[in-house]
């Protein structure tokens, strides 16, 4: 790897990869000031945490500020500046520092083992986001940066009661900086990166901004701007290329608050943003991890000089591949604190997403599948209005009512030729672009555009209202008792169009139409118990139920085919504690958890389709436990560690999909097997960090920072089947840096995976060779799967 282009504009500092502190802290002394992303020195001390002592974790894990050591809830909340130590840049990276969260594919996650690995747009994911209170209904949203971020909770178990709808599995509070009353400021952060691939390095840049306004003595706006750039993390071999390509990533965008609060009980808050992603580099980067005896791919890839394998980075493709994505939104929130200690706030929200993208469907220089286009259009309205007791009383809580709406019009197509020569397609019997003749045969009485093909064009549609509480009783001054409960209603619809277009093979029902509806009505709840021996010791036990809303299949199996996924329940049990010794220089947290899972959503391959489809995967369960701690051993030293360990799987899935060449009599005549017993994907057994962070001051306000840390994730498995070559080997992940910091500037060095441990981020079975009965394997290369080497700079005004 060729660093002396990067290296040379480096003085002699160095940098961070390091693991977090996984916290906001109350007013963190020694913090770095230089960072365009929030400073907890910087933004306003949250309502109701005006009793947390300086140095305490605050999280709004409930919907309202309190200590992290006084809330009956397993999470972990990762601060600004962990993000900014570990180049934690958005939601595929977050994972790294909070081991309970894995990363799938296409923006999917999943937490404590449990999440939604689909393709599909028509069902929601089992782990919510909400970024500043509104929840995101399309997990296409989950793409956009971070930028100017205050912090982030990962909150563990069911959290819909309280976060809107859905989040069966977990929840990703976002929450940015909102605008500073009297302070003008002007922040600026880039960070320059080498990443290893074959060939040349695959280089990245990131630059980003902040500008905080006064405006009066009442109000505020804070801007914010973003550009990113990131190479192809796979090595593109094109050979008899056509179209439009476009490899590398590139995304630009901003995002505007105001903030106006003329007296200390009215708050107004508005925000807007949008962004622009293109390239189809880092998101769909992807290349071949294995052939099957008899592959018809092999050829294609040895001329191409393609080596397959697990560590395989390049690929060889000749269709066209782009990808652009424009999000935005508006917000307008409402809170009004009346002089008893009674609030009343109201939260609006609208997002928005226009997605046009192409890639290569078959990954080789010939035309297997070469078209998998998809065009979208996303909107969604939500609406919460809440009314909270105050915060001091003996009995506290909050009740509400909650509305939201979305469409989502979109249209797909996978298509090809299955890699047969041109000269023989426009005749008798394939008759691609043919001239339509009689008699038939020799002629043809068609025109197919494609050999085999599907394509889909639907327009969903999604609304739920809901009416919810949940309120906490102080019994004694150390003993609590937490009951609330949420009455949602959902109806979602679709209107699907399936294979119009012409082909020789259909990959499902051709010439299908489907105009369904689905309704239902869930309760969700929470009970449970709080004993604080001491204000620094305290245990915790709750059930409750949660549950992820109905959702559509986007592809029909039959031309009388019910569509419809039914809701998602999950039932869970959790003990815990949270403990702070020693005046706060060792702080210890852990939890056990037990939950069980019905009508699990998931998605499988139909071999007899040739598509995807989603159902009902019967019953699931997973349970384990999650420890973390701070040690502050020294004034400048802080060591963290996190572990989780999870068994996560099939307690009955009689009907999971067989994988190519799987043998009787597990897979019987249908093409389906048992899969009960089997783990769920991308449930590691165990995930750990432990990182350590040195601060050694050195003359006026500099310092001079060490960070590192590492990262354990044991064996997960892609594929529900656990067909063989399917599994991604356990990793270690080690990351380091050192730099220099002050008040008004700071710089660093890093590297990132330092080792080069190369690993996919998923894998999948080939459906082209799937199809002719040989096992080949694809797979996904995540941002991370490499090593990278960068520099960053901050300034602070």
């Amino acid at each position: 790897m060729n660093h002396k282009a990067l290296l040379s504009t480096m003085t002699a500092l160095t940098l961070v990869a390091a693991a977090p502190a996984f916290a906001q802290v109350a007013n963190p002394g020694g913090q770095p000031a230089v960072d365009t992303t929030a400073s907890a020195a910087e933004q306003p001390a949250p309502q109701g945490a005006d009793s947390v002592p300086e140095g305490d974790i605050v999280v709004t894990a409930q919907r309202r500020s309190e200590r992290l050591q006084d809330v009956p809830v397993s999470v972990q909340a990762v601060s600004a500046n962990d993000l900014r130590a570990a180049g934690v840049n958005d939601l595929r990276q977050l994972s790294i520092i909070a081991p309970s969260l894995q990363v799938q594919q296409d923006n999917n996650y999943a937490v404590r083992g449990i999440g939604t690995q689909t393709f599909a747009n028509t069902i929601e994911s089992s782990v919510g986001t909400a970024v500043d209170d509104v929840v995101l209904g399309n997990r296409v949203l989950n793409g956009n940066p971070f930028l100017d971020i205050a912090q982030i909770e990962v909150l563990n178990g069911p959290q819909g009661l309280l976060f809107g709808k859905n989040a069966s599995a977990g929840l990703v509070n976002i929450t940015s900086a909102r605008p500073v009353l009297g302070s003008y400021t002007a922040a600026f952060d880039m960070e320059a990166v080498a990443r290893d691939r074959p060939g040349s390095d695959g280089n990245g840049a990131l630059a980003r901004t902040t500008l905080n306004i006064p405006i009066g003595e009442n109000s505020a706006l804070r801007l914010n701007g973003i550009y990113r750039f990131d190479d192809a993390l796979v090595l593109n071999v094109r050979q008899n290329a056509y179209g439009r390509y476009d490899p590398n990533y590139k995304q630009f965008g901003g995002r505007a608050k105001y903030l106006f609060e003329p007296n200390s009980n009215l708050s107004i808050y508005l925000l807007g943003e949008y962004f622009e992603q293109h390239g189809a580099g880092t998101v769909f980067d992807g290349s071949y991890r294995s052939l099957g005896a008899n592959s018809v791919n092999t050829p294609f890839l040895n001329a191409a000089g393609v080596s397959v394998g697990p560590t395989n980075l390049v690929q060889a493709t000749d269709a066209p591949i782009f990808r652009d994505l424009t999000t935005g939104g508006a917000q307008a929130s409402m809170s009004y604190t009346f002089d008893n200690g009674w609030g009343l706030s109201n939260i609006f929200g609208w997002k928005t997403y226009s997605l046009d993208q192409q890639v290569d469907g078959d990954v080789v220089p010939a035309n297997g599948a070469n078209v998998n286009a998809q065009v979208a259009k996303y909107d969604q309205y939500s609406n919460e209005l809440r009314l909270s007791l105050p915060a001091g009383d003996r009995l506290t809580g909050q009740v509400g009512i909650y509305y939201f709406r979305s469409t989502l019009d979109q249209q797909s197509q996978i298509a090809g030729n299955n890699l047969f020569p041109s000269f023989l397609l426009p005749s008798f019997p394939f008759c691609v672009g043919a001239v339509v003749s009689r008699p038939s045969p020799p002629g043809c009485p068609v025109s197919n555009s494609y050999f085999l093909g599907q394509d889909k064009d639907y327009k969903l549609d999604n609304t739920s209202y809901a009416a919810f509480g949940q309120f906490t009783w102080k019994v004694v001054d150390r003993l609590k008792l937490i009951a609330g409960a949420r009455v949602t209603r959902d109806k979602v619809g679709i209107n699907l169009l399936q294979n119009r277009d012409a082909y020789f093979v259909v990959l499902g029902v051709p010439n299908s139409a489907y105009d369904q509806d689905y309704s239902a009505t869930t309760l969700s709840y929470r009970g449970g118990i709080q004993y604080s021996v001491n204000r620094d010791i305290m245990f915790y036990g709750t059930y409750g139920r949660g549950w992820k809303g109905p959702g559509m299949n986007d592809t029909g199996a039959t031309a009388d085919a019910v569509l419809r996924v039914l809701p998602e329940r999950a039932d869970t049990a959790e003990l815990g504690f949270k403990t702070t010794f020693f005046d706060r220089l060792l702080t210890f947290n852990a939890s056990i958890f037990h939950t069980k899972f019905s009508n699990l959503q998931a998605q499988t391959f139909d071999t007899d389709l040739r598509a995807f489809v989603i159902g009902n995967a019967a019953k699931a369960t997973s349970k384990g436990f999650e420890a973390n701690a701070i040690l502050r051993p020294l004034r400048h030293l802080s060591i963290n560690g996190n572990v989780a360990y999870v068994d996560a799987t099939y307690d009955t899935f009689t009907s999971a999909q067989c994988y190519t060449g799987q043998a009787l009599p597990s897979c019987i005549a249908n093409g389906t097997f048992d899969a009960s017993g089997n783990t769920l994907t991308f449930a590691p057994k165990f995930t750990s960090t432990l990182g350590a962070s040195y601060e050694i001051p050195l003359v006026a306000d500099t310092s001079l920072v060490l960070d590192g840390s590492y990262y354990h994730r044991s064996r997960v498995q892609s594929l529900v089947s656990a067909a063989p070559g399917s599994a991604i080997d356990a990793i270690d992940i080690l990351n380091a840096s050192i730099g220099f910091r002050s008040d008004r500037f700071s710089a660093a060095v890093f590297c990132k995976n330092c080792t080069n441990k190369v690993y996919a981020l998923t894998t999948g079975i080939e459906p082209g060779d799937s199809n002719a009965g040989v096992l080949s394997y694809t797979q996904r290369i995540g941002i991370d799967s490499v090593r990278s080497i960068g520099m960053r700079f901050g300034f602070n005004f």
